[in-house]
């Protein structure tokens, strides 16, 4: 098959042209136009694996490379939790990242490849076990970040993992059990993950309290701006100058600057529907579900084990970010994007090559 089709061309533009369409009525042109570039740029990744990645050899050496820099980030977690390093997040380790969400996210998309796609990859044993070391290390750096989005997206990765592979089924039941029973170890010897696990559901917690403000926001600036919304990186502009709620507790840091607030509603759908309205909604669902759909097609219909492998572990990538997407905005930040769309295209690459490869 080749590497390039109509209907991912089509797609492609019609994405386009809902991002220029949405800048172009923006309450600040110029900065929707260099918000929209971004997102396209962020996307280059994607098409780089897409065109380059060709045979398994240099598939598993990136997934090989991937692993190394997924273990050398761990273990820098692993110094800043033992040193009880402060960067700014009291005792939430960073690793290379911003801030612990920003890793969160990262773990999410770590876990499930180094998890699935070495079993079949690598002939040889040390770097099979080298990457479910990394894979489950990861875990454990996920735990650590203490981030409940993320924390919620892998139980719901796990959930579509149990779904989704028939044949080992009662395998993956059974090391679901092991890890929710490491969980409960892992809350019983360290209460405050516990109360931090509590408070997800806490209404009066002030940092669910706010997101709700937000997204009550989100809403009302869609309400009032259906069709291309305010323009792509004009939530903070809006939200904190017109739409704060008078209960909100988490205002600018600087009055006078509406930005220096929240830039964005902790949801990825909301701050899409605000920004860019219904068309940039239909884009955004548009180009997401396309590739959805093409790594389900490769995962129900591959012979080869490789691709089953790759398929499963891209999949399960874009349900954990997108499952935490309801809760952060993590598809706004470039690092997180890049990652994830160069993923989704290494593993549509696997599904392109030749099934004898």
């Amino acid at each position: 098959a080749g590497r390039w089709d109509a209907q991912m061309g089509k797609v492609l533009v019609i994405f386009a042209v809902t991002l220029f369409v949405s800048a172009a009525f923006s309450l600040e042109r110029g900065r929707s136009f260099h918000e929209a570039v971004s997102t396209l740029f962020s996307m280059l990744p994607f098409f780089l694996a897409l065109f380059y990645v060709r045979s398994w050899r240099l598939a598993a050496a990136i997934v090989g490379a991937f692993a190394v820099s997924a273990f050398l980030n761990d273990l820098w977690v692993a110094l800043q939790v033992y040193f009880h390093l402060n960067f700014g997040w009291g005792n939430r380790p960073v690793g290379f990242s911003k801030s612990p969400t920003f890793l969160g996210s990262f773990m999410l998309m770590t876990i499930p490849v180094l998890f699935l796609v070495p079993a079949h990859l690598f002939s040889r044993l040390p770097w099979k076990v080298f990457c479910w070391g990394c894979s489950i290390f990861s875990i454990v750096v996920l735990f650590l970040t203490q981030t409940r989005g993320a924390w919620i997206a892998f139980f719901g990765t796990v959930i579509v993992l149990v779904l989704l592979e028939v044949r080992y089924r009662k395998v993956c039941l059974v090391g679901l059990i092991v890890l929710l029973m490491a969980c409960m170890t892992a809350f019983h010897e360290y209460p405050e993950y516990y109360t931090r696990a509590g408070q997800t559901l806490d209404p009066q917690f002030q940092s669910n309290t706010e997101r709700v403000l937000m997204w009550k926001a989100a809403v009302q600036i869609f309400a009032d701006h259906p069709i291309v919304g305010i323009g792509q990186d004009e939530f903070g502009l809006v939200y904190n100058r017109d739409y704060i709620s008078p209960q909100a507790k988490e205002r600018p840091v600087d009055p006078n600057n509406p930005r220096s607030g929240h830039g964005h509603p902790h949801n990825n759908l909301l701050k899409v529907l605000s920004e860019r309205g219904l068309v940039g909604i239909a884009g955004f669902l548009l180009v997401h579900g396309f590739v959805l759909l093409q790594l389900y097609r490769a995962f129900r219909w591959a012979k080869n084990p490789n691709t089953y492998m790759f398929a499963f572990a891209a999949i399960l990538v874009f349900v954990g970010i997108q499952m935490e997407g309801l809760t952060d905005t993590n598809l706004q930040i470039s690092q997180i994007a890049r990652t994830y769309w160069f993923l989704l295209g290494l593993c549509l690459a696997a599904g392109k090559m030749k099934e004898a490869d």
